[in-house]
């Protein structure tokens, strides 16, 4: 019953930090099929930034896409359907609960920054890189998008 509870617990956790307000944009050109971008979001705990803004990168990176500087649209976001996050979405929560979404995404060394505002709560941000060719190819194994040789 433990397991159960603590289980839910961590897919309840899970599903409302994805679901948090966060604003991603390109931070320039990355290299090998990376993405740079800086994210921006709200934590109630200096110790959640950096996981909050992994999940955040990864989460604007396959559903949301990215934008540049001036609010245009850099980068589409890597599925194109927009029900998806609902029709697959036990896979959704096991990826970002199960912390499979670490393996696509770093901070950038000395970026992380966290500024206290009102409401007990922290603004964090930071510079990171998300390894969009690897979690491209992931999801295309794991049959959440399709791939180029698809096409053909």
């Amino acid at each position: 019953m433990k397991k159960i509870l603590l289980f839910l617990f961590a897919t309840l956790v899970s599903a409302t930090s994805i679901a948090q307000e966060y604003n991603i944009t390109s931070a320039g050109q990355g290299k090998d099929g990376n993405y740079l971008v800086k994210v921006r979001t709200y934590v109630s705990k200096t110790q959640m930034a950096e996981d909050a803004l992994k999940q955040c990168a990864v989460h604007g990176v396959i559903f949301r896409g990215i934008t540049d500087k001036s609010g245009a649209a850099a980068q589409n976001p890597l599925v194109s359907d927009p029900n998806i996050a609902n029709t697959k979405k036990s896979f959704f929560e096991d990826f970002f609960s199960k912390g499979e979404y670490l393996k696509y995404v770093s901070v950038v060394e000395s970026s992380l920054s966290c500024t206290k505002v009102p409401k007990k709560k922290y603004e964090a941000s930071a510079l990171l890189l998300v390894n969009k060719e690897s979690l491209r190819g992931y999801l295309e194994k794991s049959g959440i998008i399709q791939g180029f040789s698809n096409l053909w």
